[in-house]
């Protein structure tokens, strides 16, 4: 393992300093290795309650580090460098800001200074990943390592739930929600893995699979790496069988996006060859997954909704997966509507971070139903603006010039950055906000935060990392 030392001259006592530069090389390891695992964690299996406070304790490793790198760049001079630091530092906690000012009018101001809470707590993380990694480039290496192998945890667990669900086994065993296994709405599972549903792990399945698709891109030899082509495949299986049609869309556009401006990149049209490949084998093992499925609810009994048995599963798949007019979808556009004359009763400030739940359902709060549990308008642009209003949206406005800014560089220069991949990865992310609530994950900022390097280096030359 390769460390970048902190130097720490001028804090501590000479025989101090080798003790503190490897806790601080530490903290910024285990604080990335931490926050990693916990990105496809929306819930743990079979243990619902994470037993320590592993996010906070991944914030402060990162946090520590952080302070010793920019430390660092101030006994060094770099003048250029901390302002440079300084402004990527505003423009993340301008958001943070907005939100706390829209608090002091929210309907119900501790649950939005929660939400406020968990807006800083995600934009530091996002900025102390992008400290760390502008200065110790190496660190990437270690963290595309992890991502591979918490990905390939999170993908076997998936697929624990599909085999088992299918043939049988109850929800104690799978972990599956009620809605979703093959016993509810379909004849075939909707797996989630540790998500708390299938939307949110495609969410989180769309970093792996563009990081991999760079790979297999960027280095040949990547292609030969079986693990590597394995561990494609059951990422795409899994994403495939989710049935997240956000999630699906938001793949498509950032594909169509990734070809339009590499096209013309030597051996990429033979790279799209061997992709093609690759997606059609996925579709063939997510397709005989769901035939399996059906051709087990002949031998099982199944109370399914709407019954496919044996081959017709394939179609009953197929046609939810295409409509976009159903119950699910419904409930989202019967709410958006209402988020225009919600801004016109407060233009300025909003309700309240993520209080436009509560006016959704005014009924159930006065009741005393927990905010937590009522609908929001799973559109992250419309709860925004509901949510906070003008000053929410000026707020948030220069970090989102920045990533588009960042995004039409990136498309104009064919993906050239070490960390491009991340710009697909926020392409497809800024898609699925608009059908679903996501703007408080941590996987989101993680991203975010990455991918403000591509959109902040102005360098002509680019690091080439694998």
């Amino acid at each position: 393992m390769i460390f970048h030392r902190v130097k720490i001259d001028n804090i501590v006592m000479p025989g101090l300093k080798k003790y503190i530069a490897r806790f601080i090389n530490y903290a910024e390891i285990i604080g990335i290795v931490v926050t990693i695992i916990l990105l496809p964690i929306d819930r743990l299996p079979y243990l619902h309650v994470i037993p320590l406070n592993l996010g906070l304790l991944s914030l402060l490793l990162l946090s520590v580090a952080t302070v010793a790198r920019l430390w660092q760049v101030v006994t060094s001079r770099r003048l250029n460098d901390l302002r440079f630091y300084f402004l990527i530092g505003t423009v993340l906690v301008l958001p943070v800001f907005g939100y706390l000012f829209s608090s002091l009018f929210a309907i119900d101001r501790p649950f939005a200074l929660h939400a406020t809470l968990i807006l800083a707590a995600v934009t530091l993380r996002a900025f102390c990943l992008f400290v760390l990694l502008k200065e110790t480039p190496a660190l990437w290496n270690i963290m595309k390592k992890t991502i591979y192998a918490v990905t390939g945890v999170v993908v076997f667990f998936g697929l624990f739930q599909f085999f088992l669900d299918v043939w049988g086994a109850s929800t104690a065993v799978t972990d599956l929600k009620n809605c979703c296994t093959s016993n509810s709405t379909y004849v075939f599972p909707r797996v989630h893995s540790t998500a708390l549903e299938p939307l949110y792990f495609d969410h989180f399945l769309m970093i792996p699979i563009w990081l991999l698709t760079f790979d297999f891109w960027r280095n040949k030899s990547s292609r030969n790496n079986k693990k590597l082509v394995v561990l494609f495949l059951a990422v795409t299986v899994l994403f495939i069988l989710t049935i997240a049609r956000s999630a699906t869309v938001g793949l498509i556009i950032a594909s169509i996006i990734f070809c339009v401006a590499a096209w013309n990149k030597e051996k990429f049209r033979s790279f799209i060859g061997y992709m093609t490949k690759l997606w059609l084998l996925a579709i063939i093992v997510a397709a005989a997954l769901i035939i399996m499925s059906g051709v087990a609810s002949l031998f099982i009994d199944k109370t399914a909704q709407y019954e496919g048995r044996g081959v017709n599963s394939l179609s009953l798949f197929g046609s939810h997966a295409v409509d976009f007019n159903d119950g699910s979808s419904q409930t989202r556009y019967s709410l958006w509507p209402k988020s225009i004359a919600y801004f016109k009763e407060s233009p300025l400030v909003g309700v309240g971070p993520d209080n436009s739940r509560i006016k959704l359902d005014l009924d159930n709060y006065n009741s005393g139903v927990d905010p937590a549990k009522l609908q929001p308008f799973n559109n992250d642009l419309i709860g925004l603006v509901v949510d906070t209003g003008i000053v929410g949206i000026l707020s948030f406005l220069p970090l989102l010039i920045t990533l588009l800014y960042g995004i039409y560089r990136q498309f104009r220069n064919s993906w050239s950055h070490a960390y491009a991949a991340f710009t697909l990865i926020l392409i497809g992310m800024l898609v699925q906000s608009n059908f679903f609530h996501s703007l408080l994950l941590t996987r989101t900022w993680f991203v975010i935060g990455i991918f403000l390097i591509v959109a902040t280096d102005f360098g002509k030359k680019k690091r080439k990392l694998s």
